[in-house]
């Protein structure tokens, strides 16, 4: 509502904002290739603890917007970085950071261009631009899904909100393997940039899975003007989750899949696509799951 109020009015008149419906901006370059253009920030406090290692901190920065280009069907390339640093800086604490940002360039083969530094006395806090390229009019969006579309989600859904709630110390986890598993899938989530490029020509829309499965998929149903009916049984979850959390009533699936964090990519396709996505599963090694269908919006 706050972007729909004050926002949206100022980005109007330039098309390369998609109205700020989308994971991202896009902006022509030449004839052949647009440049995707996306921001996060990231919280001390909000989005991670303040005890958080600081190279856990990094990657989850630079993930979170990889995962927006993914949701775009791009490839990244660059990026920028404003830091709003506690003073006096904690050096030890940068030099962990750095090192971070550094592992995940060399995963993902993007490279830093530029930003800014500030002192703060309030909470320590990041702010990411991630620029990606892809061939003109390529691009995936929200505001494109039909009815009569499958929806269909990458992954496992609810991860990094039942991690979320063994950090906070409400659920308690005993095996030292499935504690990990859970936080890393809090702290680097994975963004599904090969699934995302491999869904041009086949995905009528998507969106990455940041606030929760409910509440992105809302974002497709609201830009597209349509419905959607979940299957729940479908919905993909971990096997810990779904023995040692909804068997046991710990936490409740509205709880679960709403709680977001996990930056899987949740799409839409035409029936006719099912065993492209199929083949998908496989060539990629990802689960994908088929989830519901887009209906009309009768509302």
């Amino acid at each position: 509502d706050i972007i729909k109020t004050y926002f949206q009015p100022l980005a109007k008149k330039f098309a390369g904002s998609l109205s700020l419906i989308d994971d991202a901006a896009l902006l022509n370059v030449g004839k052949n290739h647009q440049v995707v253009i996306t921001n996060d920030i990231l919280t001390a406090g909000v989005h991670f603890f303040e005890d958080d290692p600081a190279d856990f901190v990094a990657r989850k920065g630079l993930r979170v917007n990889l995962s927006d280009i993914a949701a775009m069907g791009a490839e990244p390339v660059t990026y920028l970085l404003a830091l709003r640093l506690p003073s006096p800086a904690d050096h030890r604490w940068l030099k962990l950071f750095s090192s971070g940002l550094q592992h995940d360039q060399d995963r993902y083969g993007i490279f830093l261009s530029g930003g800014d530094t500030v002192s703060t006395p309030g909470p320590l806090s990041i702010s990411i631009t991630m620029l990606g390229q892809i061939q003109a009019n390529r691009a995936l969006r929200r505001s494109t899904a039909r009815s009569g579309d499958d929806i269909w989600v990458s992954g496992n859904i609810g991860d990094a909100s039942v991690a979320l709630e063994v950090l906070k110390g409400t659920i308690n986890v005993d095996n030292l393997e499935t504690r990990k598993y859970l936080l890393e899938r809090f702290h680097l989530p994975e963004p599904r940039l090969e699934l995302g490029n491999a869904l041009i020509g086949i995905a009528s829309s998507v969106t990455d899975i940041s606030d929760g499965l409910v509440a992105d998929l809302n974002n497709i149903c609201e830009a597209s003007g349509v419905g959607a009916i979940i299957q729940d049984k479908r919905i993909p979850l971990s096997k810990w989750i779904v023995s040692q959390i909804l068997e046991t009533k710990q936490l409740d699936l509205p709880d679960i899949i709403s709680g977001g964090g996990d930056y899987e990519l949740v799409f839409t396709a035409p029936p006719r696509y099912g065993n492209d996505i199929q083949h998908l599963y496989k060539k990629l090694e990802l689960r994908i799951s088929k989830v519901g269908t887009i209906v009309n919006d009768d509302s």
